[in-house]
């Protein structure tokens, strides 16, 4: 028996409030308070339905068991590949998955581009940069900037290193359910 839309999320939202509880790689919130800030930043910004979902869930692959070569100071190294193939198994759409996919892509092209963005990198995510292939290449920055999803990949990124700020009052994780269920809903038709 097909599992529902609603069971689905249910069992995303518990990987988030278990599994988000740890620390998120150096910097002064949890993982779960970062996906939190990251889709209230989404929400702020007036994105759509599945750009908020993919500001919430970007770092999903770091909660997978199943995610790749996990590294104990910066997590799954692969995390945006592990989480957008998981939400393709969950039924999220596939530009849900394809903007979970490219939120490396995008600190790997924004630092060869833009020097100011790799000074402010905080160190876990330098660290991971390099692990991830390091600063784009031209030929690879040229096909990115490319990529119909170009310009949202890029707020993505913006917003996933603005959402690291210890106490910052954010919705709570409950008020993306409804969101979450209706996408999976209009998703499976």
């Amino acid at each position: 028996m097909p599992v529902s839309s609603e069971a689905r999320v249910d069992q995303i939202l518990e990987l988030l409030e278990t599994a988000g509880q740890s620390a998120y790689f150096g910097e002064p919130v949890t993982q779960l308070e970062h996906a939190l800030q990251c889709a209230q930043l989404a929400r702020g910004a007036g994105s759509d339905e599945e750009l908020i979902i993919a500001a919430l869930l970007h770092d999903i692959g770091h909660l997978l068991d199943e995610g790749g070569e996990r590294v104990d100071a910066i997590g799954v190294i692969d995390h945006d590949a592990a989480g957008a193939r998981y939400l393709r198994e969950q039924g999220f759409s596939d530009r849900v998955a394809q903007l979970v996919s490219g939120h490396v892509a995008a600190k790997r092209y924004l630092t060869l581009t833009n020097a100011s963005y790799f000074a402010r990198l905080s160190p876990a995510s330098v660290a991971t940069l390099q692990l991830q292939g390091g600063p784009m290449t031209e030929a690879e920055a040229a096909v990115f900037g490319r990529d119909p999803l170009f310009e949202q990949k890029l707020r993505l990124r913006s917003w996933d290193e603005q959402g690291k700020l210890a106490g910052w009052p954010v919705a709570p994780l409950s008020s993306y359910r409804d969101l979450l269920v209706a996408h999976l809903s209009r998703a499976q038709q």
